[in-house]
């Protein structure tokens, strides 16, 4: 089976696309509308024609781009995605964009409709988002951990393959490590006091912990999924005519571990991102062992739409697979950690990236020294 980046070209021709860039820290109010108009106008004939105001709603809560409801009279909503400065260093588009055209060819998630030179249009599904108090709420989490699953079992209708595949953690982690260590210079002097911060983590050492990582998570035998890698509550949308759960957001997903994919929707019941303090984790949230069984027992219930056969039907008590996901926390704080001092260095989002990264380093030195 080949692998998404094979399929880029084929599956991506009707999908509308030009090479216009919306500055957001040049672009503001009225002025911002206008261009966003001429863009739909220029993507969209049809669906623009006699259409000469719209509004734009900018959606809170987003930590790696501008998100936007684009509304009109007598016209559907649109979602408008604007990417943040300096992302290209963290996201592969164009692995993005392939997946999201198979997801659309398995009826999973909103259609991609339109690309642009720095963001893109979606389908608006009517729906609400989730919050922090609803991710916890019993009947709503195992609606999530059927969701992860349906989302695990793709690798059976598009298995990884070794020799063109690669896991998106391990690259994920050695691609941010090589631009933090590059961002260094800039981080020392971004902000009073960083400089200090930084050092009491002795990032030189990073590299050797990345290496026993990989050796101690060998042990942990966990299968190869398509996994979303961000399933935070603002990802998670319940729609308003069934009440069904519907994951969307695909910046980050790609092959990687089922257990990781789990612990990190685990770490996200530790944020509220629309708090006064969006950017600070709090550890007594995260969920409790009888929370995880009940969660893990959901998605081991979950019975496959790809495929009667997949990997994932291989025999597993929900004890060993809430192991699993307890060994590849670590990975989850590490990977965000890394993520979070790129994202410091030059975002334009209000949020306080620089204290998310050190309490995630944090997190993973002390998981990491659970197991090395």
């Amino acid at each position: 089976m080949s692998s998404p980046k094979d399929d880029k070209k084929e599956s991506l021709p009707s999908i509308p696309g030009c090479d216009t860039i919306i500055d957001l820290a040049v672009l503001k109010g009225d002025v911002l509308t206008a261009k966003v108009l001429n863009l739909i106008q220029a993507l969209f004939p049809e669906y623009a024609e006699n259409l000469d105001n719209i509004k734009l709603d900018r959606v809170s809560g987003a930590l790696t781009n501008a998100v936007f409801f684009v509304n009109a009279v007598n016209k559907r909503r649109l979602l408008l995605r604007v990417y943040g400065n300096g992302v290209d260093q963290i996201i592969d588009r164009g692995n993005e964009l392939a997946w999201l055209a198979r997801l659309s060819s398995l009826s999973i998630g909103p259609k991609l409709l339109g690309i642009f030179g720095n963001g893109r249009f979606e389908e608006y599904l009517p729906s609400t988002t989730l919050t922090h108090h609803d991710i916890r709420e019993p009947e709503t989490s195992k609606g999530i951990a059927a969701c992860l699953r349906e989302l695990h079992d793709i690798a059976t209708v598009y298995p990884f393959s070794a020799e063109k595949d690669h896991l998106e953690i391990w690259a994920n982690i050695d691609k941010w490590y090589r631009v933090v260590m590059g961002l260094l210079p800039v981080l020392y002097k971004k902000s009073d006091g960083w400089d200090k911060v930084l050092e009491t983590f002795n990032l030189e050492l990073l590299p050797f912990e990345i290496e026993k990582c990989k050796q101690i998570l060998e042990a942990a035998e966990s299968p190869i999924v398509f996994a979303h890698n961000d399933t935070q509550y603002g990802n998670v949308l319940k729609l308003e005519k069934t009440n069904e759960l519907v994951i969307v957001d695909f910046e980050y997903a790609g092959y990687n571990p089922r257990g990781f994919d789990i612990a990190n929707h685990f770490c996200e019941w530790t944020y509220d991102y629309h708090s006064d303090q969006p950017a600070s984790m709090d550890l007594g949230k995260y969920p409790s062992y009888e929370e995880q069984i009940r969660f893990l027992n959901a998605y081991l219930d979950t019975k496959s739409k790809h495929n009667n056969l997949g990997v994932l039907d291989k025999a597993v008590t929900v004890e060993d697979l809430q192991k699993e996901a307890a060994m590849w926390l670590m990975t989850s704080h590490l990977s965000w950690g890394l993520w979070g001092l790129i994202q410091a260095s030059q975002s334009e989002i209000d949020f306080d990236y620089f204290l998310f990264s050190t309490q995630r380093l944090n997190a993973f030195r002390v998981e990491f020294a659970k197991w090395k």
